[in-house]
């Protein structure tokens, strides 16, 4: 009787399977939790993120505007808009569209985007044509590692509309959001 006692006791200490099945669920339900909730906040930081950026950059396109009487574009249509919004800010592309070596001082503070523009050897600049061919942008493109252009965190450029010439100092920055998209299907997540 003492044996099957002690087998009984022993018994009701251990786990049986469904248990552990439960207890393995129940810990599973809340790591999902953990990460889903983790990656909403991820999510949240980069929104806040580009949000700070794109006042960064409005800042900057009014004191470009401020001190050349210009909004930042490109009449030769040479550059995309990004680009032009990059160069002119970063004090390569003059208000008169075309390049300006050496740079005027930059508008923004190009570090806020991890563009050391100081670091950059002016000397080993191949050719200043404004197209094809070795240009300053190829050049730009190889010294950051990248193409010249504003990234946002998800790392798609920032959209970048100035009005066709004559129609006043209105633009418009934006990011295509997490998608990388914009459009009529795709403007829901867009930061403005």
């Amino acid at each position: 009787m003492g044996q099957s006692r002690r087998m009984s006791q022993f018994a009701k200490r251990g786990f049986t399977l469904i248990e552990l099945v439960v207890v393995l669920g129940i810990i599973s339900i809340l790591v999902t939790i953990l990460f889903s909730s983790f990656s909403y906040f991820h999510e949240l930081q980069k929104t806040k993120k580009a949000k700070m950026e794109i006042a960064a950059l409005k800042t900057a396109v009014e004191s470009y505007r401020t001190q050349f009487g210009a909004l930042p574009n490109c009449k030769g249509e040479v550059c995309t808009p990004s680009e032009c919004l990059f160069l002119s800010l970063a004090g390569y592309h003059n208000v008169d569209g075309t390049l300006e070596i050496p740079p005027y001082p930059s508008t923004i503070p190009t570090d806020l985007f991890s563009y050391d523009l100081n670091a950059f050897d002016l000397g080993e600049i191949p050719d200043l044509s404004h197209g094809g061919g070795n240009s300053i942008m190829i050049w730009l493109a190889e010294t950051l590692g990248e193409d010249p252009a504003f990234l946002d965190p998800w790392g798609h450029e920032y959209v970048y509309e100035y009005p066709e010439e004559g129609s006043g100092f209105v633009f418009t920055i934006y990011s295509k959001g997490p998608d990388g998209k914009t459009g009529e299907d795709f403007s829901l997540d867009d930061i403005r």
